[in-house]
């Protein structure tokens, strides 16, 4: 919180100062509009760690995924936030009918602790400052099928049990989910895949479920189809410039 002098003959008055992280101009105006001179935005992982070197703060913060960057996404954001300013209030904040985003949206929850989650399409001034006011009295106010989904957050472990993963998934993709094509991209014996190949379809399609009502197959051999159409689903997330590097043993762990 942060106080501002009163404009009339109270004491000062407590605001809470707010970020928004994206990168597309246009999203700032109704940020603009519902918080006014509590807002700082920052289009880019730069611009976010200049403001941190100025000793800027926030008691919420809005992140994005895409930041149309080569080199960082919204992930790169929250785990500059986690390390630096472990106070701000997450708030995931993309268009989860775009690919990957219910991979971030799991992510932030279950590896940042976000509080709630966003839609981009319900970004009115009257809703932005309902969720400021409503973390604030430590109420989520995330919609409830979201609360039901995210309650499943912790599945993303099973899809990235291990940070050689994100190599393995990467190739995936551009093999169409041939695994002996992976292991070749990978230069790796493909025998060394194969428990990557059990665990990430069941986990897959565990998410398929819970995350996107899609039913469970029970048994199936196509776990060639599985991988390959999750991969694809999922690619802006599963080849994110920074996913390596937040999977990397003890990144997430407060300093």
């Amino acid at each position: 919180m942060r106080e501002r002098p009163s404009e009339g003959h109270g004491g000062p008055t407590l605001t809470m100062g707010v970020l928004l992280v994206d990168d597309v101009p246009g999203e700032r105006a109704n940020f603009e509009q519902a918080f006014g001179r509590d807002l700082t935005v920052a289009p880019s992982i730069d611009q976010l760690n200049e403001q941190l070197r100025r000793g800027l703060t926030w008691d919420l913060a809005f992140v994005d995924f895409n930041l149309s960057s080569q080199t960082s996404t919204g992930l790169t954001a929250l785990l500059r936030l986690h390390h630096e300013q472990p106070a701000t209030q997450i708030v995931t904040y993309s268009q989860f009918t775009e690919s990957g985003r219910t991979l971030f949206a799991a992510a932030a929850h279950h590896w940042f602790d976000a509080s709630a989650l966003m839609d981009k399409t319900k970004n009115d001034p009257g809703t932005l400052v309902h969720y400021r006011e409503s973390i604030c009295n430590g109420i989520n106010p995330t919609p409830v099928p979201w609360q039901r989904r995210l309650q499943w957050a912790p599945l993303i472990d099973n899809l990235l049990a291990d940070a050689s993963w994100v190599r393995i998934w990467r190739a995936l993709r551009d093999a169409a989910g041939d695994m002996a094509l992976v292991a070749e991209m990978l230069h790796v014996d493909s025998s060394s895949l194969r428990g990557f190949k059990d665990r990430a379809t069941e986990a897959a399609i565990q998410f398929n479920e819970k995350f996107h009502d899609i039913p469970h197959p029970g048994r199936t051999r196509n776990k060639k189809g599985i991988l390959a159409a999750f991969a694809a689903e999922h690619r802006h997330f599963l080849t994110a410039p920074d996913l390596s590097t937040v999977m990397s043993p003890g990144t997430r762990r407060r300093c």
